[in-house]
């Protein structure tokens, strides 16, 4: 009997607290209420003032704009490009007219302001350059989505075809990613390179087409077609009983045919060491801070509103300070 009488005075304590509770929400309700309407002209005025002046700051502020370059690094240099990319952000770091003037970048108004560059994974491509079996491949493609994702270490980067270089900047001008360029593409020992390995697979490309014409005289030689005495109009006789070894001729040519296709598509790229695939626009970066005529009324109103309440804190503070003495 005594526990149940417990309970109900327990019960009816926490009933008096949310009581209370409700009582102090509707309160502080009522009063939020009364600060508004006593004080509307200050925080229209507030809010107003704040949105234009922060359409004022926002304008006077440069606006940062991206580009976003797909890049195939030619001749093994994505170790070079990669170090250049680095070079290049250090040098605009600490403002070496020198250096950028020497890649004809603007020392005035500066052409960008951080540049960063990335492999383009693809897990394919990386096993089409590495002996590997099954498991590998599902060792590589177990690594892929982790946070320190290993097939984007430096152990890997050189391996990949493409890269993506983003450029930040404030000026929208399309000169800048060509300056980017132009400074990737200015090493003289890679161009060097370029130029043997671009004769290398013409040379390569007029081999394989050789091979192909031999293979075909070989067919036609077979046909009978140099045989007159032989020909007859409508068959085709490749005397399959003394060469059983044609198919392997004919996979041999197909296999040279997808060759050249590969190498006459990469040649296309191979005017610079740095070729650029896509066609570059800027568009602009937006982040929270960026939002000012939002920003800017919401922290005076903040502003305004919290001198009131430390006020009301120093108050009371002050009351139970001389209460106690």
């Amino acid at each position: 009997m005594a526990q149940n009488n417990q309970e109900e005075v327990d019960l009816f304590v926490v009933l008096q607290r949310l009581n209370k509770l409700y009582h102090r929400f509707l309160s502080g309700i009522y009063k939020g209420i009364r600060f508004i309407i006593k004080n509307w002209i200050v925080l229209t005025i507030l809010i107003v003032g704040g949105y234009f002046l922060g359409g004022v700051w926002k304008t006077s502020l440069p606006s940062t704009k991206e580009s976003v370059l797909i890049v195939q690094n030619n001749f093994d240099s994505s170790n070079y490009v990669y170090n250049a990319v680095e070079l290049l952000n250090m040098k605009y770091s600490q403002r070496d007219s020198n250096f950028l003037s020497k890649h004809n970048f603007d020392t005035e108004e500066p052409d960008l302001f951080s540049i960063e560059i990335e492999a383009i994974v693809n897990i394919f491509e990386l096993l089409e350059k590495q002996e590997t079996n099954d498991r590998n491949l599902e060792s590589y493609l177990s690594r892929v989505g982790f946070e320190e994702d290993p097939l984007i270490s430096e152990l890997y980067t050189p391996e990949y075809r493409y890269h993506r270089i983003t450029i930040h900047t404030h000026k929208a001008s399309l000169q800048t990613p060509k300056k980017v360029l132009d400074y990737l593409n200015s090493n003289e020992i890679y161009n060097k390179t370029r130029e043997v390995v671009v004769e290398e697979t013409r040379l390569r490309i007029q081999r394989n087409d050789t091979s192909i014409k031999y293979i075909d005289d070989v067919f036609i030689e077979l046909a009978g077609k140099n045989d007159q005495d032989d020909k007859q109009t409508g068959e085709v006789n490749f005397k399959v009983q003394q060469h059983d070894n044609l198919h392997h001729l004919m996979e041999k040519k197909r296999e040279i045919i997808e060759e050249n296709e590969m190498l006459k598509k990469e040649l296309i790229k191979y005017d610079n060491v740095v070729t650029l695939i896509n066609e570059p626009y800027f568009y602009g970066k937006t982040s929270f801070l960026d939002k000012k005529k939002i920003i800017l009324p919401v922290l005076l109103v903040f502003l305004y509103v919290g001198f009131f309440v430390v006020r009301n804190m120093y108050r009371k503070g002050r009351m139970y300070s001389k209460q106690e003495e």
